[in-house]
C-alpha cells in the first residue's frame, strides 16, 4: 500500500478509529490531536507517526503538515477530521472568543491544510483530500449557530476546492456523517453510529476505482431521518 495519509483530530472518536483501520490496511499514517498522552498510546498501538498540536494556532497547522510530509515522504491523502463545538446555546449567549476558536479549528485549519496539500499534489497531478464536515452543514439547528456557520463555510470551501482539484487529477470528497456516538457529545448515544462504522465508510473511499470520484458522501444512523 505505502500511501501516506495525514489525519487530524486523530486521538479520539472517528479520527482514532480511522487511524486504526488505515494502519491495519497497510497505509502509512501521520496522526495529530491535542492530547499528547492519547496520541502516544495510539502510536504505540498502531505504529503510526504522529505529533500533538493545537490547530487553533495557524503556525502549528503549517508545522504539522510539514512534519507529516517529512515522516511520510509525501502526503497522498489528507483527511481533515478535527472539529470543535464548544457548547449548545442561543446565538445571543455566545461570545466572540467562542466564535474565533471555532473559526480557527473548524474552518481556518482545514483551509490551511487544503492549501498546503494542493501545493504538494498539483505538481504530481495526483492525491486525495477528504473533508469530514457533518450533516450539521445541511441544517439550521437552533443553539448551534457558530458551529453551523463554520461547517457550512467548510462545505463551501470544499466545493470550490473540488472544482479546482478535479481537472488536475486530485480527488476531493466532502463527508457528511450523521449522529455518531463519540465523546464529542456530553452524553452517550448508543443509538447513533459507532466511530468504527464511520471510519469504515470513510476508508472505503480510498478503495474506489481510479475512474470514480465521490463528490459527496452523506450517511446517518437508522434513528435519524432528514
Amino acid at each position: 500500500m505505502n500511501q501516506g495519509v495525514f489525519i487530524t483530530g486523530a486521538t479520539r472518536g472517528i479520527g482514532r478509529a480511522l487511524v486504526v483501520e488505515l494502519c491495519n490496511k497497510g497505509y502509512q499514517v501521520f496522526a495529530t490531536g491535542r492530547d499528547e498522552t492519547l496520541l502516544q498510546q495510539l502510536m504505540e498501538e498502531t505504529g503510526c507517526f504522529g505529533q500533538s498540536g493545537d490547530l487553533s494556532n495557524a503556525d502549528v497547522v503549517i508545522e504539522l503538515f510539514q512534519n507529516a510530509k517529512q515522516n511520510l515522504g509525501r502526503i497522498d491523502v489528507l483527511i481533515n477530521n478535527a472539529g470543535i463545538n464548544t457548547r449548545k446555546c442561543a446565538l445571543a449567549e455566545t461570545s466572540l472568543e467562542e466564535f474565533e476558536q471555532q473559526y480557527a479549528i473548524n474552518l481556518r485549519a482545514p483551509y490551511l491544510l487544503c492549501r498546503e496539500a494542493m501545493q504538494e499534489m498539483l505538481p504530481r497531478q495526483s492525491g486525495y483530500i477528504i473533508n469530514v464536515i457533518s450533516t450539521v452543514a445541511k441544517r439550521s439547528n437552533e443553539t448551534m449557530g457558530i458551529y453551523t456557520a463554520m461547517k457550512q463555510g467548510f462545505a463551501g470551501l470544499n466545493n470550490v476546492l473540488m472544482k479546482e482539484a478535479q481537472p488536475n487529477g486530485i480527488k476531493v470528497t466532502a463527508v457528511y456523517p450523521g449522529g455518531t456516538n463519540t465523546n464529542f457529545r456530553e452524553q452517550a448515544r448508543p443509538q447513533y453510529m459507532s466511530p468504527e462504522s464511520v471510519a469504515t465508510m470513510i476508508s472505503q473511499l480510498l478503495s474506489n476505482p481510479k475512474d470514480v470520484i465521490v463528490h459527496e458522501l452523506t450517511f446517518r444512523p437508522p434513528v435519524e431521518i432528514e
